[in-house]
C-alpha cells in the first residue's frame, strides 16, 4: 500500500515582529494554521526570532525560511 501525498500549505506573511522591547518589520511563517517562526529584517539581514530574541542571521530571506522549515520538520 502506498501512502497518499498530503498537500501542505506554507504561507509567508508580512508582520511586525517584536525583538526584545522593539518592533521591526518582518515576516511570519505558517504551516496550515500553526505559526512556526518569525523573521525580522535587521541591518539588511534576515534574523530568525525565537522567544523574542535573535537566534541567527541570514543574508537572504529564502535561506531563513529554509532553516525555519528544516527546524520544524526535525522537531516533529
Amino acid at each position: 500500500m502506498s501512502k497518499k501525498d498530503k498537500k501542505i500549505e506554507i504561507q509567508l506573511t508580512d508582520a511586525t515582529v517584536l525583538v526584545g522591547q522593539e518592533k521591526f518589520e518582518g515576516y511570519t511563517l505558517t504551516i496550515g494554521k500553526k505559526i512556526i517562526g518569525e523573521i525580522a529584517e535587521l541591518d539588511n539581514q534576515f534574523a530568525i526570532i525565537k522567544n523574542g530574541n535573535v537566534d541567527s542571521f541570514y543574508k537572504k530571506l529564502e535561506k531563513a525560511v529554509e532553516i525555519l522549515i528544516e527546524n520544524y520538520n526535525l522537531a516533529k
